[in-house]
């Protein structure tokens, strides 16, 4: 029998899937227009996504990771694109601090 995944633990998924998409972006592998792409879908999967007590608190940062990745897309500047990036990256850091404290809440099995 297949193992089902709670939604905090699917909510834990779908984050590092957005974070996945966002340090790809950070570190070259992937173009702004990719990332554009990338947060449009992952925006949908977000809507779609329980938000119960237990996920809400990962799911939250992970959409505002997936907006501050849908505006640096857009950027036209340099600057405002290193300003989006830094925002990135410490929603990056709140996600994966998220996705441990639901790990040590044993809100999500390892």
């Amino acid at each position: 029998m297949a193992d089902v995944m709670t939604a905090p633990e699917q909510a834990n998924f779908l984050a590092g899937h957005v974070i996945a998409c966002a340090t790809a972006f950070l570190d070259g592998r992937h173009d702004a227009a990719r990332l554009a792409t990338d947060a449009q879908r992952l925006q949908c999967e977000l809507l779609t996504a329980a938000s119960d007590p237990d996920s809400i608190c990962i799911l939250v940062p992970a959409r505002l990771l997936v907006i501050a990745m849908a505006i640096a897309a857009r950027a036209e500047s340099e600057a405002r694109r290193d300003r989006c990036r830094a925002v990135m990256g410490a929603l990056v850091d709140l996600v994966r601090h998220e996705s441990t404290d639901m790990r040590l809440r044993g809100v999500q099995r390892s």
